[in-house]
Protein backbone atom coordinates (compact mmCIF):
# COMPACT_ATOMS: atom_id res chain seq x y z
CA UNK A 1 0.00 0.00 0.00
CA UNK A 2 1.61 3.49 -1.26
CA UNK A 3 0.70 7.11 -1.38
CA UNK A 4 2.36 9.74 -2.71
CA UNK A 5 3.53 12.31 0.20
CA UNK A 6 1.56 15.29 -0.73
CA UNK A 7 -1.43 13.13 -1.49
CA UNK A 8 -1.07 11.63 1.82
CA UNK A 9 -0.51 14.90 3.89
CA UNK A 10 -3.58 16.63 2.16
CA UNK A 11 -5.77 13.42 3.03
CA UNK A 12 -4.55 13.58 6.82
CA UNK A 13 -5.13 17.45 6.57
CA UNK A 14 -8.47 17.34 5.18
CA UNK A 15 -9.73 13.88 7.64
CA UNK A 16 -9.90 12.08 4.87
CA UNK A 17 -9.60 8.94 6.77
CA UNK A 18 -11.05 6.38 8.64
CA UNK A 19 -11.50 6.80 12.40
CA UNK A 20 -12.12 4.30 15.33
CA UNK A 21 -12.52 4.90 18.89
CA UNK A 22 -12.53 2.70 21.72
CA UNK A 23 -11.98 3.19 25.83
CA UNK A 24 -10.86 1.08 28.52
CA UNK A 25 -9.68 1.26 31.78
CA UNK A 26 -5.94 0.91 32.99
CA UNK A 27 -6.70 -2.32 35.22
CA UNK A 28 -8.04 -3.43 32.13
CA UNK A 29 -5.70 -2.25 29.74
CA UNK A 30 -2.63 -3.53 32.49
CA UNK A 31 -4.03 -7.06 32.38
CA UNK A 32 -5.18 -7.27 28.82
CA UNK A 33 -3.53 -5.34 26.13
CA UNK A 34 -3.72 -8.05 23.55
CA UNK A 35 -7.48 -7.95 23.91
CA UNK A 36 -8.34 -4.65 24.29
CA UNK A 37 -6.33 -3.54 21.35
CA UNK A 38 -7.67 -6.45 19.07
CA UNK A 39 -10.61 -4.66 18.05
CA UNK A 40 -8.30 -1.58 16.75
CA UNK A 41 -5.95 -3.94 15.10
CA UNK A 42 -9.21 -5.66 13.21
CA UNK A 43 -9.94 -2.26 12.04
CA UNK A 44 -6.34 -1.19 11.04
CA UNK A 45 -6.45 -4.15 9.19
CA UNK A 46 -9.89 -3.87 7.42
CA UNK A 47 -9.05 -0.63 6.09
CA UNK A 48 -5.70 -1.61 4.41
CA UNK A 49 -7.68 -4.06 2.67
CA UNK A 50 -10.12 -1.46 1.56
CA UNK A 51 -7.07 1.06 0.53
CA UNK A 52 -8.08 3.59 3.06
CA UNK A 53 -6.15 5.00 5.37
CA UNK A 54 -7.11 4.79 8.94
CA UNK A 55 -6.04 6.03 13.25
CA UNK A 56 -7.85 3.72 15.41
CA UNK A 57 -7.26 5.23 18.84
CA UNK A 58 -7.70 3.99 22.47
CA UNK A 59 -8.93 5.68 25.47
CA UNK A 60 -7.82 4.93 28.90
CA UNK A 61 -10.26 6.80 30.32
CA UNK A 62 -9.15 6.72 34.34
CA UNK A 63 -5.74 7.97 33.34
CA UNK A 64 -3.70 10.10 30.39
CA UNK A 65 -2.78 7.60 28.36
CA UNK A 66 -3.92 7.20 24.59
CA UNK A 67 -2.71 4.25 22.49
CA UNK A 68 -3.26 4.69 18.94
CA UNK A 69 -2.50 2.46 15.47
CA UNK A 70 -1.89 4.67 12.48
CA UNK A 71 -1.42 4.07 8.79
CA UNK A 72 1.60 6.81 7.79
CA UNK A 73 4.37 7.13 5.29
CA UNK A 74 7.11 8.32 8.27
CA UNK A 75 7.40 7.60 11.86
CA UNK A 76 5.16 10.41 13.56
CA UNK A 77 2.17 10.84 14.67
CA UNK A 78 -0.81 11.91 11.96
CA UNK A 79 -1.09 15.18 13.94
CA UNK A 80 2.32 16.24 12.98
CA UNK A 81 1.93 15.90 9.41
CA UNK A 82 2.85 19.91 8.34
CA UNK A 83 6.45 18.31 9.63
CA UNK A 84 6.53 15.55 7.48
CA UNK A 85 6.57 18.08 4.39
CA UNK A 86 9.42 19.89 5.45
CA UNK A 87 11.87 16.54 5.82
CA UNK A 88 10.53 14.35 3.19
CA UNK A 89 9.90 14.86 -0.72
CA UNK A 90 6.77 15.72 -1.27
CA UNK A 91 6.53 14.08 -4.98
CA UNK A 92 7.41 10.55 -4.36
CA UNK A 93 5.81 7.60 -3.64
CA UNK A 94 5.98 6.03 0.07
CA UNK A 95 5.61 2.57 1.32
CA UNK A 96 2.61 3.09 4.16
CA UNK A 97 3.43 1.10 7.43
CA UNK A 98 1.37 0.69 10.69
CA UNK A 99 2.92 2.81 13.87
CA UNK A 100 1.95 2.01 17.27
CA UNK A 101 1.71 5.75 18.82
CA UNK A 102 1.44 6.05 23.12
CA UNK A 103 0.45 9.02 24.47
CA UNK A 104 1.03 9.65 28.18
CA UNK A 105 3.47 11.72 30.54
CA UNK A 106 4.55 9.54 31.99
CA UNK A 107 5.85 6.67 29.31
CA UNK A 108 9.35 9.87 29.10
CA UNK A 109 10.31 13.36 29.07
CA UNK A 110 8.36 14.26 25.51
CA UNK A 111 4.90 12.27 26.50
CA UNK A 112 4.82 10.51 23.21
CA UNK A 113 6.20 7.18 22.14
CA UNK A 114 5.64 5.98 18.11
CA UNK A 115 7.58 2.89 16.53
CA UNK A 116 6.91 1.19 13.12
CA UNK A 117 4.82 -2.63 14.08
CA UNK A 118 5.15 -3.65 9.90
CA UNK A 119 4.44 -2.25 6.37
CA UNK A 120 0.67 -2.41 5.87
CA UNK A 121 0.89 -5.04 3.54
CA UNK A 122 2.48 -6.82 6.27
CA UNK A 123 0.40 -6.11 8.70
CA UNK A 124 -2.45 -7.84 7.03
CA UNK A 125 -0.75 -10.55 5.62
CA UNK A 126 1.50 -11.92 8.19
CA UNK A 127 -1.00 -10.71 10.94
CA UNK A 128 0.07 -13.26 13.79
CA UNK A 129 3.74 -11.58 13.67
CA UNK A 130 2.30 -8.15 13.27
CA UNK A 131 0.03 -8.98 16.39
CA UNK A 132 3.04 -10.79 18.15
CA UNK A 133 5.32 -7.13 17.40
CA UNK A 134 1.99 -5.11 18.91
CA UNK A 135 2.07 -7.55 22.09
CA UNK A 136 6.11 -7.09 22.40
CA UNK A 137 5.80 -3.40 21.93
CA UNK A 138 2.75 -2.94 24.68
CA UNK A 139 4.33 -5.21 27.16
CA UNK A 140 7.41 -2.72 26.86
CA UNK A 141 4.72 0.12 27.32
CA UNK A 142 3.22 -1.41 29.90
CA UNK A 143 6.19 -1.83 32.31
CA UNK A 144 7.55 1.73 31.76
CA UNK A 145 3.85 3.07 32.90
CA UNK A 146 4.32 0.74 35.99
CA UNK A 147 7.89 1.70 36.74
CA UNK A 148 6.70 5.21 35.96
CA UNK A 149 3.86 4.86 39.02
CA UNK A 150 6.25 2.85 41.13
CA UNK A 151 9.49 5.50 40.92
CA UNK A 152 6.21 8.26 41.85
CA UNK A 153 4.99 6.28 44.68
CA UNK A 154 8.22 5.94 45.84
CA UNK A 155 9.74 9.58 45.42
CA UNK A 156 6.36 11.87 46.66
CA UNK A 157 6.96 12.96 50.06
CA UNK A 158 4.69 11.74 52.33
CA UNK A 159 2.67 14.19 54.44
CA UNK A 160 2.40 13.29 57.87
Amino acid sequence: MKREVQTFIDAVADDKLEHFTAETTQAKFFADPDGVMAPLADFIRQQISADKLAQAELNVTDTEVSVRLELSVINLPLQDTKTIGKIMETDEERELNVYAVIETPDINVSGLRIDALAPAATYVDQAATADQSLHDWLGLQIEKLQAAATNKEETDVKKK
